[in-house]
């Protein structure tokens, strides 16, 4: 069985795994990816680990402009080197020196692909610019052209809309303009503020010609029919996709691609607007300064075997829950609620245990003192089957109520989690407080 079988709800009411879910010590409840606010830190180039700022990185197209990828399997390309005769004309006539010149070339560790097989100069440099500046196109500028002045005619259409809604409604009552506080020109002014500049040039929505689709194309040559395939001297689909303003077809006009930036971000919770994940902000480090994932708070539930399930029948099926804190933490199961969505799709009818299940505190050091680790917890040993440090194992009762489909079961977890207030000053340190924990969580135990 998968872990993606195991799903807990969040608070917003979706079901994730547990791995994919933060948790809010302020809220005390379960944050999904959707629930939180996700915020930009930094951008970085993967391969040189280099900071790049915001403004330099929209300026750049969000892409290292030092590090260059293959066009034909996206590795790294590397500099290498090569000695070349020097060479000089004489009447017409190419005379050699006898002497040589290194000269630099980029290469491909992994598919030997290099930019001489593309017919790309040598640099002098190794640290020059190995890619030209690409002249912008002028089709596409002018669609870009276009859609920015027609996007300010909406605008501009929709303000004028909103006054004209506005001066009926102020006729009806008898009320005029004059009598408003702002005056004509300042009324102007503010529409002119909430749509930008306020102005569009008519010219370039008319003289637009759109695209149209033809209904014939140009025949192929005949080569293609004739001639035998050779599949390596054009470009492959990814290849194409990779670079669509210079429309590749053969694979000798493939160029160097830079490699695209990648960010660092953090996620805030939405209701309390306290950070849930913050990492740090060297690229090189994979260490977080606000880390709240769900797993270090929250009872790790998982299936550990499962025989074979006949319906109307009860079946024994193992499970586990692993305690994440530093405490002991008595857990108990309840039935799930009719209020949940899931409800409905329960194909089971479970026993779950009638007491609580006490699961031991987190000790790295356990596996190492065997003596300190052994504890009695008095365990009914009907119900629970192995015990292990903060791993516990039982078992419950489950019976299909389904002939054929899914077998669908849920419950409610329940534990007390210690929220603690931070302060300053050690001596207005309050006591733990205990909150009650109740996530739902939905489990598909396979098909019958």
């Amino acid at each position: 069985m998968t872990e993606c079988e195991v799903n807990y709800t969040c608070a917003c009411g979706k079901c994730m795994p547990l791995i994919h879910l933060f948790f809010c010590k302020y809220c005390v409840t379960l944050r999904c990816p959707k629930c939180v606010s996700h915020e930009v830190d930094s951008y970085y180039c993967p391969h040189c680990l280099e900071n790049i700022p915001s403004a330099e990185a929209k300026s750049m197209k969000n892409k290292c402009q030092s590090c260059l990828e293959c066009p034909n399997c996206t590795n790294i390309l590397q500099v290498r080197s090569a000695q070349v005769p020097m060479v000089r004309r004489e009447a017409g006539k190419v005379k050699g020196f006898g002497q040589f010149k290194k000269v630099y070339y980029l290469q491909c560790s992994f598919c030997f692909w290099t930019t001489r097989d593309v017919n790309q100069p040598d640099k002098a440099a190794s640290n020059g610019p190995w890619i030209e500046p690409q002249v912008e196109d002028t089709w596409m500028t002018g669609i870009i052209n276009y859609y920015r002045h027609l996007i300010q005619k909406e605008k501009v259409e929709m303000e004028k809309r909103k006054r004209q809604r506005r001066g009926s409604f102020l006729g009806s009552l008898g009320i005029s303009d004059k009598l408003l506080p702002f005056s004509k020109l300042a009324r102007s002014s503010f529409s002119m503020n909430l749509t930008g500049t306020g102005q569009f040039d008519e010219n370039v929505l008319n003289n637009f010609t759109p695209v149209e689709p033809e209904e014939e194309t140009e025949p192929a040559d005949e080569k293609y029919y004739s001639a035998p395939g050779e599949p390596y001297h054009y470009a492959s689909i990814a290849s194409r996709i990779n670079q669509p303003s210079n429309e590749v077809y053969y694979a000798c006009d493939l160029k160097p691609n830079c490699t695209h930036l990648m960010v660092k971000r953090s996620q805030r919770c939405r209701e309390c607007e306290h950070n849930l994940s913050k990492p740090e902000f060297n690229p090189s480090s994979i260490k977080f300064k606000i880390h709240q994932i769900a797993l270090r708070f929250v009872p790790r539930f998982r299936i550990v075997k499962m025989g074979s399930l006949t319906s109307g029948e009860f079946s024994k099926v193992q499970f586990s829950l692993t305690n994440p804190t530093e405490y002991n933490l008595p857990v108990e199961l309840l039935p799930l609620p009719e209020s949940h969505f899931f409800y409905s799709k329960l194909t089971t009818e479970i026993q779950l245990p009638s007491k609580e299940l006490v699961l031991a505190a987190r000790d790295d050091t356990a596996q190492y003192d065997t003596e300190s680790a052994i504890q009695d917890f008095d365990d009914d040993p009907e119900i629970v089957v192995a015990r292990r440090m903060n791993k516990l194992t039982f078992v419950i009762n489950v019976k299909p109520l389904v002939t054929s489909g899914d077998v669908t079961m849920g419950f409610q977890l329940k534990y007390k989690y210690k929220a603690m207030t931070p302060s300053i000053r050690p001596e207005e340190q309050k006591d733990p407080e205990d909150v009650n924990v109740m996530p739902c969580v939905t489990v598909v135990l396979g098909s019958i």
